[in-house]
């Protein structure tokens, strides 16, 4: 439901984005399509004004809900026009203008058309936070197995090798973060390299993709590879699928004589891909289930890194303390929050020097959301991240840590306790001034 939801199909369907030409055709279809219906039922009246119900005024009432009350006021002077020609074409001789017919149908289309338009944003606002949590859950998963996998090869290579995953990782986050703003796949050599050494790849290459096209000119290339296959079917299969790709997979034609043994797209958790590795040649032992899904997680963990690599790399040459995962989510919210304005806040929160304060603090941080952030600036500073928290999610957060102060602690407030409390919600702005401001203002 959530994938459905966060897809935008939802919203596609009970409001569609059709052209304006494509609406308007329509409404004419459809306005024609009635009156034809109507002389065909009742010759004498076929726009029902003698019925106990006005039926034609269920058109102009449908499309607004359909597509807003821009088209339903058109629909509404079609239907005024349509009168004017009956009347032509020898129907309602005599008759005069039904205006009060008219304008309630007009009060009751606009109704109808803000009722519509009030729904298409909330829809778009829902999908979009939808989107986001979806990601967040792809990118927690992806996070997890990589640290049961991380644990394994511990266990597994802790005699022989001077360094565990999650060195590796740091030190490839490091390098990517340094080169990212001049390279399309910065430090892809590092990363062929961890993947020689934890998967096992003998002869590989990555490829940067532009759009849908595989650039022919690898970024890092492990042994002597051949150059790159463009109408390779496993390639294909795993650029339209978005997964990774082997020759072991039933889904594959059973006389498939490609080059490549496993093809792995670069993919980030908002389904962005910036990358292919295509492996020409590994043990047939490490084609196996944990080891390509270790080579999956690394590359998608890779491709995250980059995808805000530029802005976060300013976040932490600033605060070099700031946890990595907390500037690369700030990165996304301002991006999520100027293209949707999907409301995230910042809060802040500074103890004074009593005991009684600082055990306010601890228990605020284990109280977070799993959705929100934290980071220790110092041992009495503590920043929060809220994402999708606007004021009225803000004003409940600190209702609710009063009434806990009051249950726990007998303060009434946060200030009566010795916590300062900051805040700000996000704007469009780069999250690095909005995060100085917050900071300057506290003090900090």
């Amino acid at each position: 439901m959530l994938e459905r939801i966060g897809s935008g199909k939802l919203a596609a369907w009970l409001a569609p984005a059709k052209g304006v030409g494509w609406s308007v055709f329509e409404t004419l279809v459809l306005l024609v399509a009635a009156i034809a219906v109507g002389i065909w039922l009742r010759p004498l009246d076929p726009l029902a004004l003698d019925a106990n119900f006005r039926w034609i005024l269920l058109v102009p009432i449908l499309l607004a809900l359909r597509y807003g009350s821009l088209l339903g006021v058109f629909a509404m002077l079609c239907l005024i026009g349509s009168w004017f020609v009956l009347q032509f074409l020898g129907y309602y001789i005599g008759l005069r203008f039904p205006e009060g017919l008219m304008l309630g149908g007009f009060v009751i289309t606009l109704i109808a058309g803000e009722f519509a338009d009030l729904w298409r944003v909330r829809l778009m606002r829902s999908d979009s936070a939808a989107s986001y949590a979806l990601e967040r859950l792809q990118n927690l998963t992806q996070r997890y197995v990589l640290l049961r996998l991380s644990h394994d090869r511990l266990e597994e290579n802790l005699l022989i090798k001077p360094y565990t995953v999650r060195d590796a990782l740091t030190r490839l986050r490091d390098l990517t973060l340094e080169e990212s703003e001049t390279v399309t796949l910065p430090a892809s050599d590092d990363l062929m390299s961890l993947l020689a050494e934890y998967c096992h790849l003998q002869r590989a290459a990555i490829y940067p993709v532009s759009g849908d096209q595989v650039i022919d000119t690898p970024a890092a290339v492990l042994g002597e590879c051949k150059p790159l296959e463009q109408d390779n079917a496993l390639l294909a299969y795993a650029l339209d699928s978005q997964t990774l790709a082997h020759v072991q997979q039933s889904e594959h034609d059973d006389v498939y004589h490609g080059l490549y043994l496993v093809v792995a797209p670069v993919l980030s958790s908002s389904g962005e891909i910036n990358g292919v590795l295509v492996i020409e040649r590994m043990p047939f032992l490490s084609i196996n289930y944990e080891n390509l899904q270790l080579l999956s997680v690394l590359l998608n963990f890779y491709a995250d890194v980059v995808l805000s690599g530029t802005d976060a790399r300013l976040l932490l040459d600033r605060w070099p303390e700031l946890p990595f995962r907390m500037a690369s989510e700030m990165v996304a919210l301002t991006r999520l929050r100027k293209d949707v304005r999907v409301e995230n806040s910042l809060t802040l929160f500074i103890a004074d020097d009593s005991e009684q304060a600082g055990l306010i603090l601890d228990a605020l941080a284990r109280g977070m959301r799993s959705l929100d952030l934290a980071w220790w600036i110092n041992d009495r500073v503590l920043l929060m991240m809220m994402p999708m928290t606007g004021e009225s999610g803000l004003e409940g957060f600190i209702m609710r840590t009063d009434n806990w102060l009051q249950d726990e602690f007998a303060f009434m407030s946060l200030r009566q306790a010795g916590v300062q409390f900051f805040y700000r919600h996000m704007d469009g702005r780069d999250a690095e001034t909005q995060l100085a401001e917050l900071l300057e203002a506290a003090g900090v």
